[in-house]
């Protein structure tokens, strides 16, 4: 069982998480959660837990969320937030995602984040500001992978009409789903993809895991492998012909005086 926690930052009454016109960030956040907690439910072998208030009356102090998460041993943590940059309207605008700036931050919060964030660019239909990293508690204290989110500026005259969509705020949080789902190469339940019935993943033409991509490429252009069934498990044999063939190319680089690498 995959254990998720899902945390809408901050609560309604916290002062200045707001647009200009008073419209408030955890009211945002909690359409994107809701609606990524029920695209989750899809998969099967998934457990979320929510870390913040889902009324939105309390905001939850932080150490209260980071502990949950690691007392439940969750296996990745999700903050979903709402930008604001100067708290009265302009025109700055995009999607951010953040993991912890450190040194010895946890690399895989980073593959996590090379998952979701393009996809919650494409389902808000706003400007890439990209991957970012910084200093903060619930990337910090989490014993896990940690992503937080920020979904668009809630003071840009553009973002706003995204913020304000009913329709984008579930796209954006079945995003996040979906990347959830890449990361984790999670299976649809039944009644979705049937029982016993193999995930798209595995088919033939399938295309291979974003944070693996360039690697697989490379496999392929090297005729290790021929690029078919790239996130199938692979048998025995299939393994150790893959292995024959590196070694027979690393025997070719050496032949020929090249040093591999």
């Amino acid at each position: 069982m995959v254990k998720i926690v899902m945390d809408a930052g901050h609560g309604l009454p916290t002062p200045g998480k707001r647009s200009p016109d008073g419209e408030k960030e955890w009211d945002f956040n909690n359409q994107v959660v809701l609606a990524c907690i029920a695209k989750l439910q899809s998969y099967g072998g998934v457990d979320v837990l929510r870390v913040d208030d889902p009324t939105g009356r309390r905001d939850v102090p932080l150490r209260e969320r980071t502990d949950r998460a690691n007392r439940w041993q969750a296996d990745v943590y999700v903050a979903v937030h709402h930008n604001a940059n100067s708290g009265t309207w302009g025109d700055w605008s995009g999607v951010e995602t953040y993991t912890y700036d450190h040194p010895q931050a946890n690399p895989k919060s980073v593959d996590l984040a090379r998952l979701v964030h393009p996809r919650i660019v494409r389902a808000m239909g706003l400007a890439d500001r990209g991957l970012k990293r910084a200093n903060l508690h619930v990337l910090r204290e989490t014993a896990m992978p940690a992503i937080l989110t920020e979904g668009g500026f809630m003071d840009s005259t553009i973002d706003i009409l995204a913020l304000r969509s009913a329709a984008r705020l579930q796209a954006q949080g079945e995003a996040i789903a979906e990347g959830l789902a890449a990361y984790f190469d999670f299976r649809e339940k039944k009644g979705g993809k049937g029982e016993g019935e193999l995930p798209d993943s595995y088919e033939k033409d399938a295309p291979p895991s974003e944070w693996l991509a360039q690697e697989f490429q490379e496999a392929v252009d090297l005729g290790i492998t021929n690029g078919t069934y790239p996130r199938r498990p692979a048998t025995r044999e299939e393994v150790a012909v893959m292995i024959v063939r590196a070694m027979r190319r690393l025997k070719e680089e050496w032949s020929s005086g090249n040093t591999p690498g």
